[in-house]
């Protein structure tokens, strides 16, 4: 009899195949394995799904976009775009203004009219230019100054809050250096060899410690890009490997690492959610600044060089 109750199949309420029904199980299982009859349309709808979702989640391509496509586009418009998600007004967007002015005053060097200098870079194009021209200059180094000094308190705070003050301290510094060496050298004419030549040097430097630093410390934001840090790299090689030479094939490189430099601020400004450099705080702010810059760089030209503009 034990055998004979062993053997018999088990029992199935109505209440366990309505059970088996809302899970997704046939109900028409036995001891033996699934029934012919199949399993039931919601078994089938179930597995479907299940095969779908597995797709979907092997699939890269249905989650986000390759890593190397993100990452050049957070590097490069990301801030723009971070604007326009969350329904920021164009007007908000300063850096598109500053990226105008750089690509009108490269432009404008070339190919307005101005005799080109026997120094073909962006220090010799400086002295020949008129004002109106090199003002746009000063402008985009008065905005990378703004940019510069508001990643170097964002960074400072979020160091600090993770504990690590004087890093977050020495970070800030290098940062501050870059700013005030972007200020000197835009002040300071290239018949200044020496003391120019110094800032630009330090600038080079110190811009370099600061990005690998920001690779390697903030990396991990969601917003942060290498991109940037590829394209200083590129430019400042080229640049040094080009640097006895008088052609345009220098001051393309010098052109790149002021870019690089560009998506530096930009995406600093995207990383660390700056929602205050709008087109109007550049205009106004950053503006007098480069009237300052201006008004410096004539001055040592005009008043303190022995010689100036003899680059041709």
């Amino acid at each position: 009899r034990l055998g004979d109750r062993r053997d018999r199949p088990p029992r199935h309420s109505p209440r366990d195949a309505m059970v088996a029904t809302r899970s997704g199980v046939d109900t028409a299982m036995s001891p033996d394995g699934p029934s012919t009859s199949g399993p039931g349309p919601v078994a089938s709808m179930s597995r479907t799904d299940s095969r779908l979702e597995s797709l979907l989640v092997r699939d890269p391509f249905a989650r986000r976009p390759p890593r190397a496509i993100a990452c050049v586009v957070r590097g490069t418009v990301g801030e723009c775009l971070g604007h326009r998600a969350d329904k920021l007004p164009l007007w908000r967007s300063g850096m598109l203004l500053v990226v105008f002015e750089y690509v009108a005053f490269v432009a404008l060097s070339l190919w307005g009219g101005t005799p080109a200098p026997k120094n073909k870079s962006i220090c010799g194009y400086l002295e020949l230019l008129p004002d109106w021209i090199f003002f746009l200059y000063a402008h985009v180094a008065a905005a990378g100054v703004d940019c510069t000094l508001f990643q170097a308190l964002a960074v400072f705070r979020r160091e600090r809050n993770e504990g690590h003050r004087v890093f977050g301290a020495l970070r800030a510094l290098t940062l501050a250096t870059c700013a005030l060496c972007l200020a000197g050298f835009s002040a300071i004419p290239r018949c200044l060899w020496t003391a120019h030549q110094n800032a630009v040097l330090t600038w080079v430097l110190a811009t370099s410690v600061a990005m690998f630093a920001s690779f390697a410390r903030d990396r991990s934001l969601e917003r942060y890009s290498p991109f940037p840090l590829l394209a200083w790299c590129v430019g400042t090689c080229f640049c040094v490997a080009f640097y006895y030479e008088s052609s345009m094939r220098f001051y393309a490189a010098e052109a790149t690492t002021v870019v690089a430099y560009i998506l530096w601020c930009s995406n600093a400004n995207h990383a660390f959610f700056r929602a205050s450099f709008s087109v109007a705080r550049v205009a106004a702010l950053d503006g007098a600044v480069a009237l300052v810059l201006t008004g410096a760089f004539r001055y040592n030209q005009n008043r303190v060089c022995k010689v100036t503009g003899m680059w041709r």
